[in-house]
């Protein structure tokens, strides 16, 4: 089985392994040329693996300022609590993003055999990051979604430790479906569990997704009433777009692909390393959308992280009081 980290789940595929046991044939061999000669492929990968391993660094700062912020300088709140969790998951991805890269500009170098137990030990952690910061968004989406619609109910009748009790169950599930479907993969008990699970993820988080942004985007830029809003909102809703642009290509490059088996191997490598590329910016774009939304502009003097997401954060906290207290009088 192909290990190849940076094509990361198009390796995990099963159809491979046993097309290489059919034929009695090395893997290696289809994309010989690409790993020893200069084609322009090689060069497409390098730049990528590059590219992944550099945004990967300031998205491990800006996501490591935003879990020390509001894991350990802030009094945390609901919502704040969800921001945290998400910025955990796109760290994992990031680091396993990372590590990819540099196995990968290695192998092609030959400093490390292309095939290696490492490769499938971050390709995993990957999927796990992945779908947990997948879910981690839609839970975020759903949340907003029944705030902005729903504002007193969803003030009265939250419990207490909801979004820590959701953040908690998230990890659990999403841990238990990566095990479970790399054991049944090992195991050759149930094949192609990749493209099942990508599958799921697809059917369930796109269309809660996108309607939960839709109704956000309507709620926020199509009522005059709604533009009074905090900024955390605005930061939400930019960050739903950018996974829905940037994330789940790689969902779909990968689901494209199991329908087409027969497809040249350069072409299906360079399209994963392309959503691979997608997915790094969307794990690294939040810490940017939470400072330039919560900065403020007329401020001469350079402000810390911390004020930002302080102003960000308790906006958003005043404007829930203050919608709640409206409501109670207008009842």
């Amino acid at each position: 089985m192909s290990n190849d980290g940076l094509g990361s789940w198009s390796t995990l595929n099963a159809s491979l392994e046993d097309n290489g046991a059919e034929n009695e044939t090395d893997l290696l061999t289809p994309q010989d040329g690409f790993d020893h000669e200069l084609s322009p492929y090689r060069i497409a990968d390098i730049l990528i693996s590059i590219s992944i391993l550099l945004i990967s660094i300031f998205g491990l700062m800006g996501n490591g300022t935003v879990i020390w912020f509001l894991g350990f300088c802030m009094k945390r709140n609901p919502f704040t609590t969800f921001i945290l969790h998400l910025a955990v998951a796109d760290l994992g991805a990031l680091m396993s993003l990372s590590c990819c890269s540099i196995m990968r500009i290695l192998s092609l170098f030959s400093f490390l055999p292309l095939y290696s137990n490492l490769f499938v030990v971050f390709d995993c952690l990957l999927f796990f990051m992945y779908n947990t910061g997948q879910y981690l968004l839609t839970a975020i989406s759903i949340d907003r979604c029944v705030s902005v619609v729903f504002p007193l109910w969803h003030r009265c009748h939250r419990p207490p430790h909801f979004s820590t009790l959701v953040c908690a169950t998230i990890w659990i599930i999403s841990f238990l479906l990566t095990v479970i479907g790399m054991i049944l993969f090992i195991f050759n008990i149930l094949l192609y569990t990749i493209f099942y699970h990508l599958l799921m993820n697809a059917i369930l988080c796109l269309p809660l997704m996108t309607v939960s942004t839709l109704v956000l985007f309507i709620k926020l830029y199509f009522r005059s009433q709604q533009r009074k809003k905090g900024k955390a909102l605005t930061a939400i809703l930019l960050a739903l777009l950018f996974f829905l642009f940037l994330a789940f290509p790689l969902t779909c490059i990968s689901l494209i692909r199991f329908f087409t088996p027969h497809i040249d191997y350069n072409v299906e490598f360079f399209a994963i390393s392309v959503g691979l590329l997608c997915s790094c910016l969307n794990s690294s774009i939040n810490p940017l959308i939470y400072f330039l939304i919560g900065r403020n502009k007329r401020a001469r003097s350079r402000e810390s992280m911390k004020v930002i997401l302080q102003r960000l954060f308790k906006e958003e906290e005043n404007c829930r009081e203050k919608r709640e207290v409206s409501v109670q009088t207008q009842m």
